[in-house]
């Protein structure tokens, strides 16, 4: 008796099949279980809509921009904290509603980048501003022009300050637009 080649010899489980036939089989039932395995794990992302969204910079160039770096006046922030109560101060209080208005009228204006100050109990009770200017003389006489600042309710340095990047998160037109390219 003649032996059969691999070729022609069968595997015994119930089924006989050939080599190539039990391959095929094989491929057909990997790729059922692999894609149900991505269809588990996609078709929930799907269903729900959920989708990372990926943010990138809304400047094209890194921009040479200056920061105001702002402290409040010992006597006001001593009050304030010891309290806990703003202080009933009209000349500061006008000058920080004009203070406002003047670096509100800065963003409008195209001059502004941010804006904001620490939340929080913190011994520093610093702000700052980044704006942009053309120069260190330009940025210094911005500052000095600032109500709060002339009323001598802040004490404010300006720096230099490049900004590398700034987020798209914000953009309300398209968050994932890529301005860069």
């Amino acid at each position: 008796m003649t032996r059969p080649s691999f070729k022609e010899q069968s595997l015994d489980c119930g089924l006989r099949l050939s080599c190539v036939e039990w391959r095929r089989e094989l491929k057909l039932v990997w790729n059922r279980v692999l894609f149900s395995v991505i269809g588990l794990l996609v078709i929930p992302i799907l269903l729900t809509g959920e989708q990372r969204p990926t943010y990138r910079k809304a400047n094209k160039d890194s921009i040479h921009a200056y920061v105001m770096l702002i402290r409040l006046r010992a006597d006001l922030y001593t009050k304030w904290k010891s309290t806990g109560k703003w202080p009933d101060d009209k000349e500061a209080n006008s000058a920080l509603t004009e203070h406002g208005r003047y670096w509100h009228e800065q963003l409008e204006n195209g001059r502004a980048i941010l804006a904001g100050g620490m939340d929080g109990d913190y011994w520093d009770n610093v702000a700052l501003i980044i704006f942009e200017a053309n120069s260190q003389a330009e940025a210094e006489a911005l500052v000095a022009a600032d109500p709060a600042v002339k009323a001598y309710v802040f004490q404010a340095q300006v720096r230099p300050f490049n900004v590398s990047f700034i987020t798209n998160k914000f953009d309300t037109q398209d968050p994932a637009r890529d301005s860069s390219k």
